[in-house]
């Protein structure tokens, strides 16, 4: 299935972060776009802020809603997006921490700031919406996700000894992993209205099973009052699985072998 970026009116840009044995890019309508660790093949799709006022309406990305943000980047690893609307504003920072080469080890920071310009309270939905494919392979891409508590997902590959731990603060009210599809619809083409996400798959249970291509997010549900300003925390930790005990522990979660699901051209 071919999926692809969703063309707005403005002209979105993009702006490459590198440090160490990593290279990440980032679209200042779609987030991070590309991570490259040890020149390995990419291995994120997507990973994005998207918000709704109210409980009502469409979720967009900060591009969208508030229009393009002023950029600051004080150096080669870190990033700035501030975006202000007449109700919002949004600041978005991004920090890339390589390890050395051959490592198998990168770091993402991102982080938003949001502040309330509107002079009364808002009913404010926050999603942080994340599509990685480890060492991402269009043939035989294996992945699968585990949501340890309601801020924490681990995502390891059945094909490689590799994983990618997100872990986000403050605690959100509300996560979902799901096949690449469900979550692209929801975002990218919001097919479902306003979104409520709804907590599956438990707590420790593994998704999907055999592996295959999946994406997750984080909802935060909040009244951000007139004048407030709150900052949310997103950690993209990439690492290798130690051997051969982590492939063991893969093989008893039940996550190596399955049919994969045919993935996007990328």
């Amino acid at each position: 299935m071919l999926l692809t970026l969703p063309l707005v009116s403005a002209q979105a840009a993009s702006f490459d972060l590198t440090d160490n044995n990593s290279e990440i890019r980032v679209d200042d309508r779609n987030g991070i776009t590309i991570w490259y660790v040890d020149g390995s093949p990419d291995n994120v799709f997507l990973s994005n802020y998207y918000y709704r006022i109210g409980p009502t309406g469409n979720e967009s990305p900060f591009f969208d809603g508030l229009g393009t943000p002023t950029v600051t980047q004080p150096t080669g690893n870190q990033l700035e997006l501030t975006y202000t609307g007449t109700e919002l504003q949004a600041v978005v920072n991004y920090e890339l921490l390589g390890g050395d080469l051959g490592s198998s080890r990168s770091f993402i920071d991102k982080s938003v700031t949001l502040t309330n310009l509107s002079g009364q309270n808002l009913d404010f939905h926050l999603f942080d919406y994340s599509d990685f494919d480890i060492k991402f392979d269009q043939a035989n891409q294996k992945d699968q996700a585990i949501a340890l508590d309601f801020g924490t997902i681990i995502l390891n590959s059945a094909t490689k000894p590799l994983s990618i731990l997100t872990q986000v603060s403050p605690t959100p009210s509300h996560y979902e992993i799901a096949d690449f599809v469900t979550l692209y619809n929801k975002f990218f083409n919001d097919l479902d209205g306003p979104t409520t996400l709804p907590d599956n798959p438990p707590l420790n249970v593994p998704f999907p099973i055999p592996p295959s291509d999946n994406a997750f997010a984080f909802q935060w549900d909040f009244n951000l009052n007139a004048g407030e300003s709150v900052t949310f925390n997103s950690q993209f930790n990439y690492a290798p699985v130690p051997e051969p005990s982590g492939l063991f522990s893969l093989i008893g979660l039940g996550i190596l072998g399955g049919i994969s699901l045919t993935r996007r051209v990328k």
